[in-house]
């Protein structure tokens, strides 16, 4: 399938190509996998503008502290995204190569079926995941009023407000599946139980030292949901994250990232 955008395309726009070139029986979870990338990676941003770094961060971050089918799954699932995104002209860097399913990872999950893949939040995503649920629910109603104003069109051959209706439904529904295994498997972390100097946790502010620039970088740790590399938050299952907690400031921490091997030390943890 051609791309059938002109100029800069979107990230939410390649993902819409993208669905549209799928059978709709394969909608379900493909759809919540790459719409879950686009979140993370922001939407509105211009496929263009997506760097090698940030889709091997994806993988680190998806994989979490211990992966699961479903995280190898939807790793597989965002590379064959990509690399349609590529074969149709929307970026000009092969990206898909940079986001990698761990060998051990994908070993694990043709051998033994692993417990579900935990989900740390924080009490206001907790919050914002819930409020969206009721947000979703009550759609329902006015968009199955939607499908039957349309569908008493007799001409049902090419009904477009029909088709727009089920695709609208079909999209909220899956969103409100995704938040309902979310909320069933999270584990809530306040970090305002924290006290300032303690080790780094899931919901700490975290200011560093770069030792090769001197330079200090803040971040916050966060879940992998959470994660916003544009806010400097940085998911606790990221290389960065990994290395940061449990450990307290004064202490040296090193780190292999996309760019090699940098040490940081922590200056402070609130």
């Amino acid at each position: 399938m051609e791309s059938t955008l002109s100029g800069p395309v979107s990230l939410v726009d390649a993902v819409g190509l993208y669905l549209n070139s799928l059978k709709k029986k394969d909608h379900g979870s493909k759809q919540q996998h790459v719409m879950r990338f686009a979140r993370w990676a922001g939407g509105d941003r211009l496929m263009k503008e997506l760097k090698p770094s940030e889709i091997d961060q994806f993988g680190h971050d998806t994989m979490g502290l211990g992966g699961g089918d479903r995280a190898v799954e939807r790793i597989q699932e965002v590379k064959r995204f990509l690399s349609f995104a590529q074969k149709n002209g929307l970026t000009e860097v092969k990206l898909a190569q940079h986001l990698r399913v761990p060998r051990t990872a994908a070993k694990s999950k043709r051998a033994v079926r692993q417990e579900p893949e935990r989900e740390v939040l924080s009490p206001e995503a907790h919050g914002q995941l819930l409020e969206e649920l009721e947000e979703k629910r009550a759609q329902r109603g006015p968009i199955a009023q939607e499908i039957r104003r349309a569908a008493a069109d007799k001409d049902v051959r090419e009904n477009a407000p029909l088709e727009a209706a089920r695709e609208h439904l079909g999209l909220v529904e899956s969103r409100i599946r995704e938040i309902e295994r979310i909320l069933e498997i999270a584990v809530i972390v306040d970090p305002a139980v924290q006290g300032q100097g303690e080790a780094v946790r899931i919901g700490s502010q975290v200011k560093l030292e770069d030792l090769t620039s001197g330079r200090e970088v803040r971040y916050t740790v966060v879940s992998a949901l959470e994660a916003n590399p544009r806010e400097s938050k940085i998911s606790g299952a990221s290389p960065v994250g990994q290395a940061l907690i449990d450990k307290i400031p004064g202490e040296e921490v090193e780190v292999s990232t996309p760019r090699g091997k940098q040490r940081y030390k922590i200056l402070r943890v609130t």
